[in-house]
């Protein structure tokens, strides 16, 4: 975790860090300002609460980019076992190619097509559509 986030740091480039700087030193400023209106007890307790806040968010982030990290480390590993991922295609009848043939030349409806071929509209178009431009499938 700690490699992680001095990686980040390294990462970041020399003005990302004087900007953040600035950020910062804006923020400590305006919650100084904003605790020296209130009494001194309330104002550590606020200060406190702050600092506890941001313990706190600092800790999950730094979980939820440690989970993340973990699951592409694990789908980079399925998918180099050959995993594959989504639902499974849908086989395409027998008759595909000639009711497809016959919708393209205007012979029947998409509607009459894909009922043709007991397929949902969506799905035979999305078929034929590959049938037609089969390297439009490498997304």
């Amino acid at each position: 975790m700690a490699k992680v986030s001095q990686q980040k740091l390294r990462s970041l480039s020399k003005t990302d860090e004087e900007q953040l700087q600035a950020k910062l030193n804006v923020l400590a400023v305006e919650i100084a300002s904003d605790l020296s209106a209130v009494n001194a007890s309330r104002s550590k307790e606020l200060l406190s609460d702050f600092v506890s806040d941001l313990f706190l968010a600092v800790a999950d982030q730094r979980r939820r980019e440690k989970n993340r990290q973990k699951q592409a480390e694990g789908i980079a590993a399925a998918k180099a076992k050959g995993v594959r991922f989504g639902r499974a295609k849908r086989e395409l009848p027998e008759n595909f190619a000639e009711v497809c043939r016959a919708w393209r030349n205007k012979q029947m409806t998409l509607q009459e097509a894909a009922d043709a071929c007991e397929l949902p509209r969506s799905t035979f178009y999305d078929a034929a559509m590959q049938r037609e431009h089969p390297a439009d499938d490498a997304v």
